[in-house]
């Protein structure tokens, strides 16, 4: 990413561009709200189920997640059920 686009980094809650990281952590919370933007994020299909790390990836406009280790959770994030948390951050 060049210096020109450093200071447009989002923060935790606003929608990104394919490529782009967020300048601070997201408080990661269990919550129902689906994901607006790319990334990995924590996903089980309910309180007491199983959680695993999904990418949520930017496909011809539509927030898509594949995920076969995941329970339903695969197609476009506006039709899956469950729980969210995220984005993640990449290690520095």
């Amino acid at each position: 990413m060049c210096n020109a686009e450093e200071g447009k980094i989002p923060t935790a809650g606003i929608t990104m561009k394919p490529g782009q990281y967020l300048e601070e952590p997201a408080l990661l919370t269990w919550t129902t709200q689906k994901p607006t933007a790319p990334g990995l994020y924590g996903y089980r299909k309910s309180r007491d189920g199983k959680a695993y790390v999904v990418d949520v990836e930017l496909e011809n406009g539509t927030l898509k997640v594949d995920n076969k280790n995941a329970d339903h959770c695969g197609g476009a994030v506006a039709t899956v059920e469950g729980e969210w948390a995220g984005p993640l951050l990449p290690p520095k």
